[in-house]
């Protein structure tokens, strides 16, 4: 297997998606740290107040999370024999956690728009009308699940990497750190953190993929593993091997289990030559 522009095309999309996805989620909530996330109440009129800052923040959000979920996903090509099902579930998950984002974040243009009618009141109870329904709180159900499963598999794609040793372990400690400090807060500061975090370690993940050896990414050995191990003094023993078998005899017969002839083989090989010499005198 070659390494061809593609193979080099798709490991920079990996390593540029690891770098920008998480730089737009922390930009996302740079830009609206001030948000009041007190009640629905509160948010609907800063939608109302604000309402390019927060189409700015939902398109940041979700367009850096995808980004982050399908690099991540990438990632996985580059974890074969060691970490190979951890990436292969975590890819899976990623994909999924995707269209769960994309579920999550569609009420939130939604009722970016229903801010701005001109009856702010009426607005409001439209969109509580239609967050409170059946349907739409089956499809907010599903994507939080589906959301979820793709946060795990971040964590799964990182656990494949650290397997491999591509990764050190503490960079699972510290996702899992940056999602416990948005849970127990639940404001944007404690998001601001998760996503510093999260930056931190993809980061490291797209460093260590780009320095890489192409056959890591490809997948391929760059030597057999009883090479790499061989210990000098095994290499000074095959060694004196070869020169064992190589050495002249001095006169003595053949070893059979070398040359593949006894001694009487020998004996009747100089007497045929002998002989052929002789006839053709």
């Amino acid at each position: 297997m070659n390494w061809t522009r593609t193979d080099a095309a798709r490991r920079v999309i990996v390593v540029t998606g690891l770098l920008l996805g998480p730089v737009l989620l922390v930009l996302s909530v740079a830009i609206n740290l001030t948000a009041p996330g007190e009640s629905m109440r509160a948010d609907f009129d800063a939608m109302a107040a604000r309402p390019g800052l927060i189409v700015a923040e939902a398109l940041l959000e979700t367009i850096g999370f995808t980004i982050v979920l399908a690099s991540v996903a990438g990632a996985a090509h580059a974890l074969r024999s060691r970490g190979g099902a951890l990436g292969t579930w975590g890819a899976v998950l990623a994909v999924l956690g995707i269209v769960g984002f994309s579920f999550s974040n569609a009420n939130g243009f939604t009722l970016a728009e229903l801010a701005q009618l001109p009856d702010r009141d009426a607005a409001f109870a439209t969109a509580t009308s239609l967050m409170s329904s059946d349907i739409s709180g089956i499809v907010g159900t599903v994507g939080t699940v589906l959301e979820m499963l793709g946060q795990i598999g971040i964590l799964l794609v990182i656990a494949g990497l650290i397997r491999a040793r591509i990764m050190p372990i503490w960079t699972i400690v510290i996702v899992i750190v940056g999602a416990a400090v948005n849970a127990v807060l639940g404001t944007m500061i404690g998001t601001l953190i998760a996503d510093v975090l999260l930056l931190a370690v993809c980061a490291l993940a797209a460093v260590r993929l780009a320095r890489g050896s192409r056959e890591a990414w490809l997948g391929m050995a760059s030597a057999p593993a009883s090479a790499r191990t061989a210990s000098p003094r095994a290499a000074r023993a095959d060694r004196r091997t070869a020169v064992l078998i190589s050495a002249p005899t001095r006169g003595k017969p053949s070893r059979p289990w070398i040359s593949g002839h006894g001694s009487a083989g020998v004996d009747q090989r100089a007497r045929g030559g002998a002989t052929d010499s002789r006839c053709t005198r």
